[in-house]
Formats: C-alpha cells, structure tokens, sequence
C-alpha cells in the first residue's frame, strides 16, 4: 500500500482509502516493544487458528506482536516453545518472557500480569499470572516452561 496524500490526520492510499496517520509507520519500522504490541489486542475475541481482527489465538498474538518487533516467530505454541528464547525459571519472570503451558502461550506484561488470547475470557486479556497458572492448573496443565528472548 501506498500513500498518495496525507493532510496531517489522514493519509489518503493508492486505493482511495483514509487512514489516520497515527496507524501508519514505514514498512520497515520494527516495533521496539511487543508486549505493548500484544496490549493493542486487548477484547479481541479469542477465535483458535485465528490471526486476524475478527479473531485470534494465543500463539497468533504471540507471532503478530514478535513479528512487528522484528522477532521471527513460529505460527503454534509447541514450535514457538521449542525455539523461542532461552528457558528460564517462573521465580525469574519479567516483561516480555513467554510462559508455556501444554498447547498454550501468554506474554508476560511483568512480574505479576500476563496477556493472553484465551478460551477461557473468550478474549485477549490480562490476567494476574498466579490467577491464571492457578486456573490452567486447575483444568489439568501446568506450565511447561518460560523462555526469556
């Protein structure tokens, strides 16, 4: 897509389309932090296998938010646990580590929240970490690991 005018608040496209210039950034601009990127998810609904505005999973959110930082990323939570990162411990989370838990992933947002396309809130939501490690647990996984990029 190409900009073809821009009056300061819009940006006009090849196409015709208005875009408001704060949704815009050069094709090669790379988000500095995803975790904020994954924030910009918030409410989506949770839809599995999807990757778009009408729906998204965990996995997806993760991948989207890693790839508008620049970050390669796998599309399933299996792949992206076995190459993401270095494994850490839970005691040692912080912003931006992943925690894995069997067929599912969050963001941490810091050492007490995490963000996570889930069936659970049906959503992208933030949760408190204990509360949801808790409830996964409850429902049968625990976490599988926590990898820090």
């Amino acid at each position: 897509m190409t900009v073809r005018k821009d009056d300061g608040r819009f940006a006009q496209t090849d196409s015709g389309l208005f875009i408001p210039t704060q949704h815009l950034a050069p094709a090669t601009a790379a988000a500095t932090d995803f975790v904020a990127i994954a924030e910009r998810f918030l409410d989506t609904p949770y839809l599995w296998g999807g990757k778009t505005s009408d729906g998204i999973d965990c996995s997806g959110l993760v991948q989207i938010a890693l790839q508008a930082g620049g970050i390669r990323c796998p599309r399933d939570s299996d792949m992206q646990e076995g190459t993401l990162g270095k494994a850490i411990s839970l005691d040692e989370i912080r912003r931006g580590d992943l925690v894995f838990w069997k067929g599912h992933v969050a963001i941490a947002r810091n050492t007490k929240a995490l963000i996570h396309a889930n069936a659970h809130h049906m959503t992208v939501a933030i949760e408190p970490a204990e509360v949801a490690i808790a409830r996964i647990k409850i429902a049968g996984s625990d976490v599988t690991s926590v990898r820090r990029l």
